[in-house]
C-alpha cells in the first residue's frame, strides 16, 4: 500500500496505474465487401459480369428495334359510314397490297401527308386478316380486287377503285358495309419493296406443281421447289396472265407467299438469329405503313400474344363469289352477297370454324403447300 502523501497521493484506489487501448473492430463497407467477395470469386464474377454486359447489348437491340417500329409511316384513318361496333379482343387487320402502275413512286409520303391523288395507286390485294380473340387462330380472307360492289360517289365499280380515290379509309368503308365487321387497323404493303423483304428474310419457299410460263416477261416457273427472294418473289405474287383462273390463282400465289414468310418468321431459325431480326425491322419500315392508331406499342403487344400462332392453325380463303361477268365492258368479280355477309359477321362474332364447317364449300381455300399453280 503506498503511504500517504507518497508518490501515488489523490489517484484513486480503483485507477489504474495505466492506460489500456481499446482496439475498436472496423466496420467494412460495401465497397470493400464487394472487392473482397471478386477476390475469393474470380470465375463468379466474370461471368456475373459477362452477363450484365449481354443484358445491357439485348436491352440496347431491343430499344433500338422498338425505335425502328416508330420509324414505320403512319397515316390518318377515320372510316367513313355507319360503323360496325368493336366485339372482343379480336383484331381484324386490312391489308392492301399495291402497285404503282405508273412507276411514280411516294407512296407512304402521299399516305402521311394525306395529299392523296385519285388514281396514282392501286390496291392489287385486299385481304383481311382476323387474328381470334384467344389469339390462338386467324383467319387471312381474300376479297378479289375487281369485286363488284358500292363504292362511294362512284355506285357499283371495282372494290380496288375506292382505294385508288379515296386510301385506306374508304377502301376499308367498303369492306365493312360488306356485313358487320369492324376493321381495326389498316396496313398498306408496298409490292415495290417485297423484294426487299424476302431477301432480309433469307428468301422463302414454296413449291411449283408445274411448269408456268408468264407471257409478261417471258419467265418460266418450272415444276418443283421454288426458292423466292429478290425480284423473283414480286414476279411470283404478281403473275395471273398466263394462270388457268386468273387472278383467283394470282390471290393464292398471294397468300401463298405469306404463308411462306410467316412460316419463316416463325421458324426457329429467324426468331434465334438477332442479325435477320435486325434486317427485318429495318426493312419493314420501307414495306409498310399503317394507321396512325396502330402504335408501336400495339404491334408489339398483338405480335407477343400472337406468337403461337402458326400457319398450321390459319385459314387462307376467299370471299364467296357467283361469276366473273363483263359489266359496261368490264371484266367483273360479283359477290355472293348474302354468304360474304354471313362470312363476315362470323369473323366479328370470333366465331368462323363455325360458319366453316357448314360453308366450307362456298369459298375458294388456299390448297397445300405444293398445290398452289
Amino acid at each position: 500500500m503506498p503511504e500517504p502523501g507518497g508518490a501515488h497521493a489523490g489517484l484513486s484506489e480503483l485507477e489504474p496505474t495505466t492506460r489500456v487501448r481499446v482496439r475498436r473492430s472496423r466496420q467494412r463497407g460495401p465497397w470493400r465487401r464487394f472487392k473482397r467477395f471478386v477476390r475469393h470469386h474470380k470465375a463468379l464474377s466474370v461471368i456475373v459480369v459477362v452477363a450484365l454486359v449481354l443484358l445491357a447489348i439485348i436491352v440496347g437491340w431491343l430499344l433500338w428495334l422498338d425505335h425502328k417500329l416508330d420509324d414505320i409511316e403512319r397515316f390518318p384513318f377515320e372510316p367513313g359510314g355507319t360503323r360496325p361496333a368493336a366485339v372482343g379482343s379480336a383484331q381484324n387487320i386490312l391489308l392492301i397490297g399495291v402497285d404503282d402502275p405508273d412507276g411514280e413512286g411516294g407512296l407512304f409520303d402521299d399516305l402521311a401527308t394525306g395529299s392523296w391523288t385519285p388514281g396514282k395507286f392501286r390496291s392489287d390485294a385486299v385481304m383481311v386478316l382476323h387474328v381470334s380473340g384467344d389469339r390462338r387462330s386467324a383467319q387471312l380472307v381474300s376479297i378479289p380486287r375487281d369485286s363488284f360492289v358500292d363504292v362511294p360517289d362512284r355506285g357499283r365499280t371495282k372494290i380496288n377503285a375506292a382505294f385508288s380515290d379515296g386510301g385506306p379509309a374508304e377502301l376499308a368503308e367498303v369492306v365493312e358495309s360488306l356485313g358487320h365487321l369492324r376493321i381495326d387497323h389498316a396496313v398498306v404493303i408496298d409490292f415495290e419493296h417485297l423484294a426487299g423483304m424476302t431477301s432480309a428474310m433469307g428468301g422463302v419457299d414454296v413449291y411449283q406443281p408445274e411448269d408456268v410460263t408468264d407471257p409478261r416477261n417471258g419467265y418460266t416457273w418450272q415444276k418443283g421447289p421454288l426458292h423466292l427472294e429478290g425480284d423473283q418473289a414480286v414476279w411470283y405474287v404478281r403473275q395471273r396472265y398466263g394462270m388457268p383462273r386468273g387472278d383467283f390463282d394470282r390471290i393464292q400465289r398471294q397468300q401463298n407467299v405469306l404463308r411462306a414468310m410467316l412460316d419463316k418468321v416463325a421458324s426457329a431459325g429467324t426468331l434465334a438469329n438477332p442479325f435477320r431480326i435486325t434486317r427485318l425491322v429495318t426493312e419493314l419500315a420501307s414495306f409498310v405503313a399503317v394507321d396512325d392508331g396502330f402504335t408501336s406499342s400495339e404491334m408489339r403487344s398483338l405480335a407477343v400474344s400472337s406468337r403461337n400462332i402458326r400457319p398450321a392453325n390459319m385459314r387462307f380463303v376467299t370471299v364467296p363469289v357467283t361469276g366473273t361477268p363483263t359489266i359496261d365492258g368490264a371484266s367483273v368479280v360479283t359477290l355472293d352477297l348474302d354468304q360474304t355477309a354471313e362470312l363476315f359477321d362470323a369473323l366479328a362474332a370470333d366465331r368462323f370454324e363455325d360458319w366453316y364447317q357448314d360453308h366450307s364449300e362456298a369459298v375458294d381455300e388456299l390448297p397445300p403447300v405444293g398445290q398452289v399453280r
